[in-house]
């Protein structure tokens, strides 16, 4: 179920990311490679010969650079210079006549005749359009115009024009090979860019998606122990009850005060459920809301004093050494009576994990502006890997030994939960063979 909803949670940042960053990059390549087409599309423009040529001044047609033939028809024009300029880049042009042979070539490249030919015949099948051809390694764009010249027949006011189509076609080429090298370099690197990006963001999103994940599997896990748990822990006095009340129904004829024993263990099983009950409704209170604090000043010495006098009774019963040490006049402003709680479930845990004739310690003091509170019992410790769920509820490090003390488990998990509503810390120290050491820092 879990990793059905962390897939999940990929799966929608990777569509997310992924349509980002694919529009970012499009827009880019798609700027980038409009930008060059118009850039090769006037550096094809540059320095085109006129389309159309007015001329009946001998002069005038030498000095623009075009040459023309007179007959009977009027003048044509049979070829250009076309003044290809060094600032439009490596390019040539051809002039084709009426039958669309090359009849001049201005070029600052050096090709074959058989190569010139090929391009003005693709010029002429792509009837003009801003197409590409490869040729000798090179790749070229082109551009194919029209000649006409008007030739004005008569001198003076009354002259009169005649349009003559002359036929002829211009071919201007641009070599693009470096331009289409670098569009294809940029394709190739925004596509690696963003495989790299969504590879990264890949493994991020899943290493985040887990940790989202996991206080929630945390928390499922914790709730299904709990059921099972706290299932385990009422099943055993349910028996006891169902069982001693077998009993007293096939006894039937006996009188109560000859089946006390049974009664009692009812009584006994009894309390021990309301207690858990009791526990259990207590611990869910204080996770799931806030409690209702009464913070005040008090003198956190007196109340450990006095929760020691309260443990001293059954300190004596297991022949316990009790040494504390408490700093005089110690105030802390917290609300008093969950102090008081938490001191009764760390010292109440000492005295039962202490063997008999052990030592349990306390210890008050202050530590800068907080006070530390420290109960420390000697006897068998706790193994390492127990320490982390010390807290959890109904968890026991030996459960043979809880059940002869006749824990519930949930007292530790009571004082934490109590501990983190103050804003205090309680943690927990351990050496196996040695002690066991609880620490409250308020």
């Amino acid at each position: 179920m879990f990793r059905k909803t962390r897939n999940r949670i990929l799966l929608l940042n990777m569509v997310m990311v992924s349509s980002v960053v694919i529009v970012a990059f499009s827009v880019i390549f798609i700027t980038i490679y409009t930008r060059v087409q118009n850039d090769n599309l006037e550096k094809l423009m540059t320095a085109m010969p006129p389309h159309i040529v007015i001329s009946s001044d001998e002069s005038f047609r030498h000095g623009s650079g075009i040459r023309f033939e007179q007959d009977e028809a009027g003048t044509f024009v049979t070829g250009f210079s076309g003044r290809i300029s060094p600032d439009a880049g490596l390019s040539f042009s051809l002039t084709l006549d009426p039958d669309f042979n090359v009849v001049e070539v201005n070029s600052m490249v050096d090709l074959r005749e058989e190569s010139y030919n090929i391009m003005a015949a693709r010029a002429i099948e792509t009837a003009g359009r801003h197409e590409t051809i490869s040729i000798e390694g090179r790749t070229w764009q082109y551009m194919a115009t029209p000649i006409m010249t008007i030739h004005r027949e008569a001198a003076g006011e009354s002259a009169e024009f005649a349009e003559i189509s002359a036929g002829f076609t211009h071919i201007r080429y641009l070599d693009i090979t470096d331009s289409q090298r670098t569009i294809q370099s940029l394709a190739i690197t925004l596509s690696g860019a963003t495989l790299a990006i969504l590879a990264v963001f890949f493994f991020i999103s899943r290493f985040f998606a887990d940790r989202a994940i996991k206080p929630m599997e945390e928390a499922w896990e914790k709730q299904n122990r709990f059921i099972t748990d706290a299932s385990h822990e009422l099943k055993t006095p349910l028996s006891v009850i169902s069982a001693n009340c077998g009993v007293l129904y096939a006894d039937k004829e006996e009188t109560v005060e000859n089946q006390l024993k049974w009664v009692d263990s009812i009584m006994r099983a009894g309390d021990r459920m309301t207690g858990l009950v009791g526990s259990m409704l207590s611990l869910a209170g204080m996770e799931d809301s806030q409690l209702e604090l009464l913070c005040s000043p008090f003198d956190l010495s007196a109340e450990v004093t006095a929760a020691i006098c309260d443990m001293e009774a059954a300190a004596l019963e297991k022949n316990l050494v009790l040494t504390k040490e408490i700093a005089p006049e110690v105030t802390v402003e917290s609300d008093r009576e969950h102090v008081r709680r938490i001191l009764s479930v760390l010292l109440d845990n000492a005295v039962k994990y202490t063997d008999i004739g052990g030592e349990v310690t306390v210890l008050l003091k202050k530590e800068k502006r907080r006070a530390l509170l420290s109960v420390r019992n000697s006897g068998d410790g706790i193994q390492p890997e127990h320490l982390p769920r010390l807290f959890d509820r109904f968890y026991r490090a030996d459960p043979s030994r809880s059940s002869e003390n006749g824990g519930y488990g949930l007292g530790l998990a009571i004082a934490k939960a109590i501990a983190n509503q103050l804003g205090a810390e309680l943690s927990v120290e351990s050496a196996p063979g040695e002690f066991t050491e609880f620490r409250l820092l308020l």
